[in-house]
């Protein structure tokens, strides 16, 4: 039974595959981290015409703004508020939305694309709108976009640090760009120049910015540095709290599984070029509390079994205690990834890198828990015995189960 720990080592290998894979993706590629940490612009831009121009010639403050994707304008003035909505089941059409907000008193909308359904309303960050005597154009997606992946890509190839992708499905006409900031440069800037620079293939006005993100180099630097101080002190204090609770076999047996999970996790990053952000840390903190978890109780039970089979073979013990924690691990393990894999499926964005992360995270620090850990515990055996018990504690030990194992 001992030969399960003994020759551990093969656990090893399908690690080290995956850390030789990471290695040679980051020499070769490096990480792709977000805007937290390289400093840049983050955009989500959807490419949508201008289905109708809306202006407003009154005296008081006209707003349009969006309510469940309707349309709603509200008109302040001295006479009190007034508040009008034009729902899409009621206004099926641009042309026949832009009809209905003629009918309020000072609003003059004229239609541009009829044709296009008043449901496909884009808002962005435009919304809600101030109206003035200036025509605003008002954006609807159409239902196959013509602008690919590669045609922005392309269009916005001299900016530094570029990054396109598709948002959504395919033909929603949504990208989000990310881009580094240079020297002076601002976020208006920024945006001006993506603007410009995707002139050839989408109008100015048919240019919606759905959401913009943007950090500066000092704060993108501020941020890493507190980032990596964290995990430093996470990992520093946990190896304290078990070299208190435990031997140091146990401790330094149970750093090597975390940093063993932790080198795993962006080895994962690096191979499928998932964004290393802010998200990425939050995830590998909460990898590092789940797997240590684990570790403890397996190390629990291995004490537990040194003390009551005394005189037992240590790594038989130590096998013994990975079969009587394994059903436990198991169900942990599995209803964590039922509760994380529907958010890697069906969220978007950072929650869904999240997810991501952490399915991987889980596996791999059962992994550790169960192979990696144990087989560390039977070679520091030799160097700090776990079974070695002070005679005139030993009952004490056994009952309060302190440092004393």
């Amino acid at each position: 039974m001992n030969k399960l720990v003994k020759h551990g080592y093969l656990f090893l290998l399908p690690s080290l595959l995956v850390v030789v894979a990471g290695a040679v993706v980051f020499f070769v590629l490096g990480f792709n981290t977000g805007i937290d940490f390289s400093s840049g612009l983050s955009e989500q831009i959807q490419i949508a015409p201008v289905g109708m121009r809306v202006s407003y010639e009154g005296s008081d403050t006209a707003v349009l703004s969006t309510q469940g994707g309707d349309l709603r304008v509200t008109v302040r003035g001295a006479s009190g508020v007034s508040v009008t909505d034009f729902p899409s089941s009621l206004y099926p059409t641009v042309s026949e939305l832009a009809s209905a907000l003629s009918s309020v008193p000072g609003v003059k909308a004229e239609s541009v694309r009829g044709e296009l359904e008043s449901q496909a309303l884009v808002s962005g960050a435009l919304f809600p709108l101030t109206l003035s005597a200036e025509k605003t154009g008002v954006n609807f997606a159409t239902p196959t976009a013509d602008v690919r992946t590669e045609d922005v890509r392309s269009a916005l190839s001299e900016m530094d640090g570029l990054n396109v992708q598709t948002s959504g499905e395919r033909n929603d006409g949504i990208f989000q760009i990310k881009v580094k900031v240079g020297e002076g440069e601002t976020q208006q800037s920024l945006e001006e120049d993506i603007r410009r620079a995707l002139a050839p293939i989408a109008a100015a006005d048919e240019i919606v910015i759905l959401q913009s993100d943007f950090v500066g180099p000092k704060f993108s630097s501020t941020l890493l540095s507190s980032s990596l101080r964290a995990v430093l002190i996470a990992v520093v204090l946990i190896l304290i709290y078990i070299w208190i609770r435990f031997r140091f076999a146990y401790a330094l047996s149970s750093i090597i599984a975390l940093v063993h999970d932790v080198i795993m996790m962006f080895a994962f990053i690096l191979i499928f070029r998932l964004e290393v952000s802010s998200t990425t840390i939050a995830a590998v903190l909460t990898i590092i509390g789940y797997s240590l978890n684990n570790t403890i109780v397996i190390f629990d039970r291995v004490r537990e079994n040194v003390l009551q089979l005394k005189g037992g073979d240590v790594d038989d013990l130590i096998v013994l205690s990975i079969r009587e924690s394994l059903t436990r691990t198991v169900i942990t393990s599995l209803t964590t990834l039922f509760a994380v894999i529907p958010l890697a499926i069906l969220s978007t964005g950072s929650i869904r890198l999240f997810a991501i992360n952490l399915i991987w995270g889980v596996i791999v620090g059962t992994y550790s828990s169960n192979c990696i850990a144990p087989y560390f515990l039977h070679l520091l055996h030799k160097v700090d015995p776990i079974d070695r018990v002070k005679e005139k504690k030993e009952e004490d030990s056994y009952h309060i189960g302190d440092a004393y194992v």
